[in-house]
């Protein structure tokens, strides 16, 4: 199927999915003519894509993480060694904007009580 027919099916924005093609996230084969063909299955692991890079996982990971998912053998151990590696970054930067949420609270409340920092 072309990328305007997987937008249209999947109701995924072209340009999202220009993007993923454009970085090799995302591969097909060539038809006729250099027509490209994007399987069902390919085009599936569009959630997969979005909810990696949403976490944080740059590209070059994320396009390494697709390759050990669509081997689909002897790579489980690998996939779970980059989504835990991805979790973990994710967390510390959660945390790190948690203290950032602690230091403006303080702030506020300092203002609150005293009338300035």
């Amino acid at each position: 199927m072309t990328l305007k027919e997987a937008s249209e099916r999947f109701r995924i924005s072209i340009e999202k999915l220009n993007y993923y093609k454009e970085n090799g996230l995302i591969v097909y084969e060539t038809l006729v003519n250099d027509v490209p063909d994007y399987t069902e299955d390919e085009l599936r692991k569009v959630g997969v894509i979005h909810a990696l890079l949403t976490a944080g996982m740059d590209v070059n990971m994320l396009r390494k993480y697709l390759q050990l998912l669509r081997k689909k053998v002897g790579s489980k151990d690998e996939q779970i060694r980059i989504l835990r590696k991805q979790r973990c970054e994710l967390l510390d930067e959660i945390h790190r904007k948690q203290q950032s949420l602690d230091e403006l609270d303080y702030m506020i409340d300092e203002i609150k009580k005293t009338g300035g920092l």
